[in-house]
């Protein structure tokens, strides 16, 4: 009696400890934390070039005694501080910052061989700290016509909880809408191009564009379509789709088949 008894409490545990194990195999199938922070990084690093584009034009970027802008074109390469102020500054892109963005370049954004380096000084953007470097280089025109520049980002955010993620990307933008005008927000690039990274789990990925991003610069979100294969070290990979076009926060990730939807964030 004992002894069924025994052999019946076993098996009742082996039972548990399989339902746990496969438990922890469908979190860590459907644990969405690389391309969430992946998201994050790539939108971070855009805002911060959007806000250096807008310094160097002086459009629009100044609604009241911040952001004080600061060039100098006595040195070489040239340049330019942008610096929000010690607290929070709510920005005309409804987005907060306070600290510097420091901006170094060697010619005109528009000019073959420029090269654009941003760094950062104790500068956070909703509250996220953003540190690394971003270097942007005019590569000239493509076949059709097209300015192309290389981006690199070798980056780190840590969030409102304290935790860090890396983000490090090696792509190619393409201008393909409103390089005849001088207004940013009409600016439509196509991106290409792959990213690594540690998530704030501590988990590493590598990611790889399949499908062009579309970064419209005239919306709040930046990427309106195009999908990014990411394959977190162990584990499966998600394809994170950005949608058809639309200017929204929305993101589909796709993992063995089954789809999830979250909203990007800030």
């Amino acid at each position: 009696m004992k002894k069924v008894m025994i052999w019946g409490m076993l098996a009742m545990i082996a039972g548990s400890l399989l339902l746990i194990g496969c438990k922890k195999e469908e979190v860590a199938e459907t644990d969405l934390t690389s391309a969430e922070d992946q998201s994050q990084g790539e939108l971070n690093y855009d805002l911060v070039f959007k806000q250096v584009d807008l310094a160097a034009n002086d459009n629009g970027l100044k609604k009241g005694a911040y952001p004080i802008v600061t060039i100098d074109t006595s040195v070489s390469p040239r340049t330019m501080n942008v610096y929000y102020g010690e607290t929070n500054y709510l920005c005309l892109d409804g987005n907060y910052r306070r600290g510097t963005i420091n901006v170094s370049w060697t010619g005109r954004y528009r000019a073959d061989g420029t090269i654009i380096s941003i760094t950062f000084d104790k500068f956070y953007q909703n509250d996220n700290l953003v540190e690394g470097t971003k270097t942007v280089t005019n590569v000239g025109r493509n076949t059709n016509g097209k300015m192309v520049f290389t981006i690199v980002v070798n980056g780190k955010i840590t969030n409102t909880a304290g935790t860090s993620h890396t983000w490090n990307s090696n792509r190619t933008r393409t201008w393909i809408e409103g390089e005849g005008t001088p207004v940013v927000t009409d600016d439509i690039y196509e991106i290409t191009g792959t990213t690594s990274g540690v998530n704030r789990n501590g988990i590493s990925y590598t990611s790889t564009i399949t499908e062009k991003l579309r970064v419209d610069l005239g919306c709040e979100w930046r990427i309106t379509s195009g999908v990014i294969e990411i394959t977190p070290s162990g584990k499966s990979m998600r394809k994170v789709d950005f949608g058809n076009g639309a200017c929204d926060k929305i993101i589909t990730v796709t993992v063995n088949g089954k789809t999830k939807t979250f909203e990007r964030r800030k």
